[in-house]
């Protein structure tokens, strides 16, 4: 069986006349942890896009070897959260959508892995720009996708937070998953790759 679950040959992304990707190939399999790293304009997110399926190559060739919809969950800047709903309303929205029945309590002891269980009943809009991340990032062990595409997962949250997220992002590499994150920099436990 082959390992790898998508192949980028060659791709260009052109979006109002302007180059955001050019000539770029990638190939990731299950258990392995990308950063796409660059300065900000590079195309990461863009590439992330592509990459889940959002939006497709102006040049190049995509394929993949699992379905996308049922495999992958993406997370970008705007964390996917109502801000008018509970943390909690918000992640059992998303569990529901995805038809998983998760009991109250797995959901709690994500939360309390984080230390925000005391926001379990909190209105996102009250959360702080950390805590509304890490009630976004809560939905990737729930949800159980195999394949992790993240946008900056780690900005605003403090170091222990991050040490605790890639205890998750390596129990679920271990168990064959896939992570894609985007940063700024090289990070240490990650494949870099340069954009």
């Amino acid at each position: 069986m082959n390992n790898n679950f998508i192949n980028l040959e060659n791709i260009g992304l052109i979006k109002q006349n302007k180059k955001i990707i050019n000539n770029f190939s990638l190939s990731v399999c299950f258990g392995e942890m990308i950063n796409i790293f660059g300065k900000n304009g590079t195309g990461k997110t863009s590439l992330l896009k592509l990459i889940s399926g959002i939006t497709s190559p102006s040049s190049g060739k995509i394929t993949t070897n699992v379905s996308l919809n049922d495999e992958l969950f993406y997370i970008g800047h705007k964390y996917g959260l109502k801000n008018e709903l509970t943390v909690y309303n918000n992640i059992r929205y998303s569990l529901d959508f995805h038809r998983k029945d998760i009991k109250v309590k797995s959901i709690s002891d994500e939360l309390n892995y984080y230390d925000i269980k005391d926001k379990f009943h909190s209105k996102v809009k009250y959360l702080s720009h950390g805590q509304k991340k890490i009630a976004s990032l809560v939905q990737l062990s729930l949800l159980k996708n195999k394949i992790w595409v993240l946008d900056e997962p780690f900005t605003g949250l403090d170091q222990t937070i991050i040490d605790s997220f890639i205890k998750k992002i390596e129990s679920h590499v271990a168990d064959g998953g896939a992570v894609i994150i985007t940063s700024h920099s090289q990070r240490n436990q990650f494949t870099n790759i340069e954009l």
